[in-house]
């Protein structure tokens, strides 16, 4: 019978911190193997998630964007111009709220969250 991992919230990586069993069990992949990459996320409890990780830079400059206060008589808005890629946001999901998450409509009690606001971003396809 296998272990059950048990994970709380993702800590500001976007990376659910373990409860149990230690941290050693699921490996962070140290390269572009998108397979890997999706076993670990469906591990630690995101299985929405299927990109690398973004580099420390990139979530440093994200979040720093996620301040900004839209302002739509202005034309301002957190990500206007900038190019997004999935990776991106899954990671701007993943830390949305402090690491609580995206909004799941289906759960009455969280339609009262702000959603995360990508309005002005460029999203980018993978080629």
């Amino acid at each position: 019978m296998s272990e059950q991992l048990n994970v709380s919230q993702p800590n500001q990586r976007g990376v659910p911190e373990q409860t149990s069993p230690s941290r050693s069990t699921w490996q962070r992949p140290n390269n572009d193997d998108l397979l890997a990459w999706r076993v670990y996320w469906q591990e630690l409890g995101h299985p929405w998630r299927t990109e690398p990780e973004i580099e420390v830079e990139r979530q440093h400059f994200l979040a720093e964007r996620r301040r900004v206060t839209p302002d739509v008589k202005h034309g301002i808005y957190p990500f206007e111009g900038i190019a997004l890629t999935r990776a991106d946001i899954e990671w701007l999901l993943a830390t949305h709220e402090n690491g609580r998450g995206p909004v799941d409509w289906n759960d009455a009690s969280q339609r009262n969250r702000q959603g995360l606001d990508l309005r002005g971003g460029i999203c980018l396809k993978r080629t």
